[in-house]
């Protein structure tokens, strides 16, 4: 564990109240570039037994001041300097994967661009163990990897993270993997490839449920469902696809 004195954590807390109150630009920008890369150098060190290392693209945050003076990203880094004493080593795989998953969603929020985790290779499972520990058929996990669960593609066999699978039971943490999954391919697909990607996706629940909207389908009786996720997927799908075509200046999708 490590040690953060009493003194300054309430010094760095206070400053970060004054820079707020302040509209300091250079300080919050110095804060949150500080918190920032010491949290990564943490996460890399005192997992080392699950991680090789963590690659972020070299491109810096572009800050906007809508953000930048938010009470979110204020949030966020008085979150991350409570956590810095807490973060400790050993970790259990679902503790390491809710604190991998909220670091890549404050990366993400910060305007990050390109972030990668890098594990040793008996920290990751094959998709029959991962079935397996989930009692689920290969195709579900197939399923699953397609819509977020986090998966390593080795040239020759995706492989699961061991702590992917134990957040997969977790409501809270398994949307936001599916989450940041879905930010990731929005920054490297261009609007036209991710609306493809969506189309093909409401097409299979089309098709598999008879209906041509998602709202349509909350009508089905649950015990008519291959998976009640289905459902909220499609409608995630669907209001990704009215962003996107909004923001193009279209008109709105399915």
């Amino acid at each position: 564990m490590i040690h953060v004195s009493k003194g300054i954590y309430e010094y760095s807390h206070h400053q970060i109240e004054l820079a707020f109150e302040q509209k300091n630009e250079l300080y919050i920008e110095k804060e949150t570039d500080y918190i920032f890369t010491k949290i990564l150098a943490l996460l890399s060190t005192l997992f080392s037994d699950k991680l090789v290392g963590i690659k972020i693209s070299n491109e810096e945050f572009k800050y906007t001041d809508e953000y930048l003076f938010s009470s979110k990203h204020k949030k966020n880094l008085l979150k991350w300097l409570e956590r810095l004493p807490a973060l400790h080593f050993p970790a259990n795989d679902l503790d390491f994967g809710k604190t991998k998953v909220d670091f890549e969603t404050w990366y993400y929020d910060l305007g990050g661009t390109s972030i990668e985790f890098i594990y040793h290779e008996d920290y990751l499972l094959k998709p029959k163990d991962a079935s397996a520990i989930l009692g689920i058929s290969k195709v579900t996990l197939n399923k699953y990897i397609k819509q977020g669960l986090e998966c390593m593609d080795n040239g020759s066999q995706n492989k699961i993270p061991k702590h992917a699978v134990e957040l997969m039971r977790d409501p809270v943490y398994s949307i936001r993997m599916q989450m940041n999954y879905q930010k990731k391919k929005m920054l490297e697909q261009t609007p036209g490839e991710r609306l493809a990607d969506i189309n093909q996706e409401i097409t299979e629940f089309q098709l598999k449920y008879g209906k041509k909207t998602y709202a349509e389908a909350f009508g089905i009786h649950e015990s008519e469902l291959e998976d009640p996720i289905d459902l909220y997927r499609w409608k995630d799908l669907t209001e990704e696809m009215d962003e996107i075509i909004k923001i193009a200046g279209g008109e709105k999708g399915i």
